[in-house]
Formats: structure tokens, sequence, C-alpha cells
């Protein structure tokens, strides 16, 4: 089983952040558990909030995810990287920020 945990850096994220979910430990259940932490930073951290949403949810490798979110001439590109420690525990931080031209 995992644990979803999240986790930032100071200033960028906040301060770690437990949900005390619960996830299978398989590739599926891998990947949507660290989306949902994703997710979750976005909602608490991302303030642009006027474009259009989230476009995309890339997994880069096995712990990279990269998240694209529309706006009016321009597409901001959020990379995380999760770690899963011993015990299942799913931890997120934000590695980079990217913005792309339309």
């Amino acid at each position: 089983m995992l644990t979803l945990v999240l986790s930032g850096m100071l200033g960028l994220l906040g301060p770690a952040h437990a949900t005390g979910k619960r996830c299978q430990m398989n590739a599926i259940e891998r990947s949507r558990c660290i989306i949902e932490a994703i997710l979750a930073d976005i909602s608490r951290s991302y303030s642009q909030v006027g474009g259009g949403g989230i476009s995309a949810i890339k997994q880069n490798s096995t712990t990279s995810f990269t998240v694209s979110i529309s706006q009016e001439e321009r597409v901001d590109l959020l990379t995380y990287e999760a770690t899963v420690d011993g015990k299942g525990k799913v931890s997120v931080k934000k590695t980079g920020e990217d913005t792309r031209s339309r």
C-alpha cells in the first residue's frame, strides 16, 4: 500500500501536507497517486487560474511528470518529481517551471 504525502520546496510549494490516502503498489495505482498529489499541489499553489485549465499531464519517467496549463497566449509547464519510500509513502515536489508561447 502507498500512503500519499505532499511535500514541497519552501516558497514554491509551502509546507508538507499529508492526506492519509492509501494506494495499491502497482504502476497504474502509483501513477494515479502521484497525479493526485500533483493536482492537490496545483490547487493549493497555482495562482494564475484565469486561463483554460489543465490541458495535459505527461509522465516523463517513472517518477517525473509535467503538467501543461493553458493560458490565453501561453502554456505554463510545471514539472514534478515524485519519490516513494520503503513504506510506500509518495512525496512530490515541483522541480521546474517553464512557459511556451502558442
